[in-house]
């Protein structure tokens, strides 16, 4: 009894993470999101989608320093709905995945008529590349 009670609530956490990422066929390195059945799907730990035409836009904010100089990089998106809710998923990215970089999820997004915004990413890092670091 005791075993059920400390290993029975994680299994049934990895059992509904196996559940609901096997709905999806394209997650397979698929890198932050995907596009699957008309919505955008977020790569999270349980896939979250959005369908394309309830989005009004984008944003990826990205750390240039990062790109420049690091194999990984962290990635904020965040999607805006049309009716004002959004959604926000932080991403570490490995240059691995099939839209390995921030340009790569742009294009992705403009060929499926989403608008994307880039902005860049002001802090830590972007403070020591201007000191030389």
């Amino acid at each position: 009894m005791l075993y059920l009670i400390t290993f029975g609530p994680p299994l049934l956490i990895v059992a509904l993470f196996i559940y609901k990422r096997s709905k999806y066929k394209n997650r397979k390195n698929a890198g932050a999101f995907f596009f699957e059945n008309d919505c955008l799907v977020l790569n999270t730990g349980i896939p979250y989608a959005i369908p394309l035409d309830e989005i009004e836009q984008v944003e990826l904010q990205y750390s240039p320093w990062e790109l420049e100089h690091m194999f990984s990089y962290t990635l904020n998106i965040k999607v805006i709905r049309k009716d004002g809710r959004s959604k926000w998923v932080f991403y570490k990215g490995y240059r691995t995945a099939n839209l390995r970089l921030p340009s790569d999820m742009k294009t992705a997004l403009e060929e499926q008529g989403i608008v994307c915004v880039m902005k860049e990413q002001t802090g830590f890092f972007a403070k020591n590349k201007e000191k030389g670091s």
